[in-house]
């Protein structure tokens, strides 16, 4: 099975490696059939497709077509499968079965944004969405506030102004990155401290995918109960 990255946005950010092998590939195990037919389809690839999503990703459906040794390719709706994404249980499943899993590299939205960030990327945590209530995401910012490598996250737009709210809270006033559709028609890359893209994500009406990337820590800052301390 190959685990096949696919566009973040922009169709044509995808590797002719990906091309040739979602071609040649007997089946595509795909999170949404119809999202992922519009990329075939843009390709003149008729390879036939299986549903697989975080629900069904051990189907017999999906396993009985790995086990007849046919080649199959994972793609997720966009970028690196397994990152964010469904796949880690199916991955796993074919190991443990003993069929060979080989990754196809491409797109992935927290590498381009690391990259264009302008932040240190000797050392990144790739730390996904943070919790949706605000208990557990203070919390699950607490317990990254001390680490000295660059910090990316997923948000969406309904939480982003929230979000670099208890960033700025927690982290202090650390630099920022924040990148809005990545390689879409209205990308949009902002930088600042958390402060400036706070105030500036309050005052909109955010839409579309982001990318936070923040600064780390470069020294330890107190207990929660002390007041916080500008990193």
């Amino acid at each position: 099975m190959y685990v096949v990255a696919t566009p973040i946005g922009n169709i044509f950010d995808i590797s002719l490696r990906a091309l040739h092998i979602l071609s040649i590939a007997k089946c595509i195990f795909a999170e949404d059939t119809r999202q992922s037919r519009k990329l075939l389809d843009f390709y003149e690839i008729k390879s036939r497709m299986i549903s697989c999503h975080e629900h069904n990703e051990l189907s017999e459906s999906v396993t009985t077509t790995l086990r007849s040794g046919e080649l199959c390719a994972l793609i997720s709706d966009a970028g690196t499968p397994l990152v964010s994404d469904p796949g880690y249980r199916l991955v796993s499943w074919c190991i443990q079965n003993g069929i060979d899993v080989f990754p196809i590299p491409g797109a992935c939205a927290p590498v381009a944004a690391v990259s264009a960030a302008g932040l240190p990327t000797d050392k990144f945590i790739f730390l996904g969405f943070p919790p949706s209530r605000e208990k557990a995401k203070i919390a699950f910012l607490r317990d990254v506030k001390n680490v000295s490598a660059t910090l990316v996250f997923l948000e969406s737009p309904k939480r982003i102004a929230d979000t670099l709210r208890h960033m700025q809270d927690v982290f202090g006033n650390r630099r920022c990155c924040i990148c809005r559709e990545l390689t879409k028609l209205f990308e949009e890359i902002k930088r600042g401290n958390l402060s400036e893209l706070t105030e500036y994500f309050s005052r909109i009406d955010p839409i579309g995918e982001f990318t936070v990337v923040v600064a780390g820590c470069d020294k330890i800052i107190p207990d929660e109960t002390q007041p916080y301390t500008l990193c």
